[in-house]
């Protein structure tokens, strides 16, 4: 099943070292399992010849089959997971890089020391990564922001994250306790790709609101943006949560941002057939305590550092 979940990625990534890094494995030894799988099968799934790497006929067709297995076998998990007391068995979970790699790598520790029969695996990608490890079978269930109601995917929403003005505490901005959308526009700003929801997002929250600072870069991921700011003169819009350490650490200064803004985050999940839980018992559980613990309290919760004092 792995060999073929790593065939599903390359066929998806169009990139043997894509695929290669989800699955934490070499890209050399991604391409010797493919190779491998290739010649049992006696026939070539990809073209190498052509870059990005494209999928014979007989790729195609052997994707379409690999969906259908994948999905057959995950029922067929579920059916006999569900015939025990105590779940048990893996948890794959694709997520974007600005859900909170620290939130969540606290949030499998904990969860792991209580259920030390499951073990939860995640794996970063793009947004429409996510969807598509969930839509095919791929995952178990993806976190993601703005999630959209794609066909044939559930959606469980899981908290709003409010956005706050971020910049280096010697920032001018940093002398305010709150500041205006508009007020933005002298101020040169770092922000995401606008092919991210989240960019875009913000982009059209300054026109809403009149603001129109000069954006002089803009990255896929909140680490890259918060390095950027931290050496700069510049600002960026951030969730106040993924900033909770850089503050108490004296590195970044947030500042309240009027009017509200809002980043949702999302469970998606691929949907079953009718009268089927979405879930296997063991990615229930999980879900559970993630909503429980990663949900709407979460930057309260004791998986969260305190910022004695910080402006809010």
């Amino acid at each position: 099943m792995q060999t073929l979940r790593l065939f599903l990625d390359v066929a998806r990534c169009h990139s043997f070292s894509q695929a290669a890094a989800l699955h934490g494995i070499t890209q050399s030894a991604a391409s010797q399992r493919v190779g491998q799988l290739e010649k049992r099968l006696g026939v070539t799934l990809l073209d190498r010849s052509v870059r990005p790497l494209a999928l014979t006929e007989a790729g195609q067709a052997f994707l379409e089959g690999c969906r259908e297995l994948l999905e057959r076998y995950e029922r067929l998990a579920q059916r006999v997971s569900r015939m025990r007391g105590d779940p048990s068995g893996p948890v794959r979970v694709a997520a974007i890089y600005s859900s909170g790699i620290d939130l969540l790598d606290r949030l499998c520790e904990r969860f792991e020391a209580d259920h030390p029969r499951i073990a939860v695996e995640i794996r970063y990608d793009q947004p429409e990564g996510v969807y598509q490890a969930v839509h095919g079978f791929e995952c178990d269930l993806g976190i993601l922001s703005y999630p959209q109601r794609w066909r044939g995917v559930g959606l469980i929403p899981l908290r709003d994250e409010i956005m706050v003005v971020v910049c280096r505490p010697e920032h001018p901005l940093a002398k305010l306790d709150k500041v205006r959308a508009a007020d933005l526009t002298p101020h040169e700003m770092v922000t995401f790709n606008r092919e991210l929801p989240v960019g875009r997002r913000i982009r059209q929250y300054l026109r809403d609101n009149g603001a129109a600072p000069r954006i002089t870069h803009s990255f896929d991921n909140i680490d890259t943006i918060k390095t950027a700011v931290a050496v700069s003169d510049r600002f960026s819009v951030l969730p106040r949560r993924t900033v909770l350490r850089d503050v108490a650490a004296g590195t970044l200064a947030i500042v309240t941002l009027e009017p509200e803004l809002l980043r949702p985050i999302g469970v998606i999940f691929r949907r079953r057939y009718k009268h089927e839980p979405p879930f296997s018992p063991a990615a229930q559980v999980f879900v559970d305590y993630l909503l429980r613990f990663g949900g709407r309290n979460a930057e309260s919760s004791s998986l969260e550092p305190q910022l004695e004092g910080a402006r809010s």
